[in-house]
């Protein structure tokens, strides 16, 4: 394990921010911190930060990124704002606070999607068995029925449940399967790779079903960032923070494009907002615009994050209600067209010989 989980990072760093408060110096608490965690990863990096901080002329942020695999680039800059403005606890705790909700976020999300995933990967599982070893027997039993005086065949949802079946059990149904098997390894790989992470998040934010809730999901996390760090910073610089700490590439070059038009002077903020509707919400450009004329732009900011988070927990809850049956209505007319397929002709012949009989 090379990385901390979102809800390690999340609770290390309101721990820090507890401590900060209590007049601890940073330096002394990171060593407290290092000692007294049961943490192996956590407890390596902070003695690696520690012994870096006891070096001269080295920054708090410079000393973390020593250890860049641990500890991300927004907790850094957290870190490096924070104590140039003199007390980094406020912004560390809303820091950490925000990690530990986009986790809860994203583990309802992911139990939302495992559900259906293991449903149907079960019945494609039984699918594939069925039709390798229980239909090419019922096959032959079929042939064993039928009269080929009479001229009956089998229905057609039959046949082609028989052609399928003779497919797989073949030397091409195998190669077959043996190149989807190496496709989907070979995609799951290139997914890891920069090329394809890229592609991942760009296309999941117009999935059906999860596409919106993808949206909301990845403008709460970084809504909230800019509410964090607006007090502190001007516009273009928490927007470039922001846009560093983004999860999806989409949102890192929406914010560079916002804030290069905003740097520009081209436009006011408000007016670079407004054309991001779709992923930020509609009403996220009256939240700014409320912010600037106010002068309570962090505040507008942290109350918006705080509606899209209510909407993404709103939105995994009608996801998990729509997919969990949805999900069985496939399976099930799958399995029952092979049910159906595999055993209505059965019934048929055997009604026909007793007839003869």
């Amino acid at each position: 394990k090379r990385s901390l989980t979102r809800e390690e990072l999340g609770t290390f760093a309101i721990q820090l921010a507890e401590r900060t408060k209590a007049s601890d110096p940073i330096p002394k608490a990171i060593q407290d911190i290092a000692r007294s965690s049961n943490n192996p990863l956590l407890r390596e990096a902070l003695l690696d930060v520690y012994a870096e901080i006891k070096k001269e002329s080295v920054n708090l942020d410079q000393a973390f990124s020593i250890r860049a695999d641990v500890f991300p680039d927004a907790f850094r800059h957290i870190i490096r704002v924070g104590t140039a403005k003199g007390d980094p606890s406020d912004m560390l705790s809303k820091y950490g606070d925000r990690q530990l909700l986009t986790a809860e976020n994203m583990a309802k999300v992911k139990g939302a999607l495992i559900y259906p995933s293991v449903v149907l990967s079960l019945a494609t599982a039984i699918t594939i068995l069925i039709s390798y070893f229980v239909i090419p027997a019922m096959g032959h039993m079929y042939e064993a029925l039928l009269d080929p005086k009479s001229g009956a065949t089998l229905p057609w949802l039959t046949r082609g449940l028989l052609a399928f079946s003779n497919f797989l059990i073949s030397i091409y149904g195998l190669i077959t399967l043996g190149l989807l098997i190496t496709a989907i390894v070979l995609f799951a790989r290139w997914l890891r790779t920069d090329n394809g992470k890229d592609w991942f998040q760009r296309k999941s934010l117009n999935w059906p079903l999860i596409g919106k809730l993808i949206r909301e999901f990845n403008a709460a996390h970084v809504i909230d960032l800019m509410a964090i760090l607006a007090p502190v910073l001007t516009p273009t610089e928490f927007l470039r923070e922001a846009s560093a700490a983004a999860l999806n590439v989409v949102y890192r070059e929406t914010l560079d494009a916002i804030r290069e038009s905003f740097r520009s002077g081209a436009l006011n903020l408000t007016d670079a907002t407004t054309p991001y509707a779709r992923l930020f919400g509609d009403e996220f450009a009256a939240a700014v615009a409320t912010g600037e004329q106010t002068g309570r732009l962090a505040t507008q900011l942290g109350n918006y994050a705080r509606l899209v988070d209510r909407r993404v927990q709103e939105s995994t809850a009608r996801l998990s209600k729509t997919v969990e049956p949805l999900t069985l209505i496939i399976a099930g007319i799958v399995i029952g067209l092979i049910v159906v397929a595999a055993y209505w002709p059965l019934f048929s012949l055997v009604g026909d010989l007793a007839n003869k009989k």
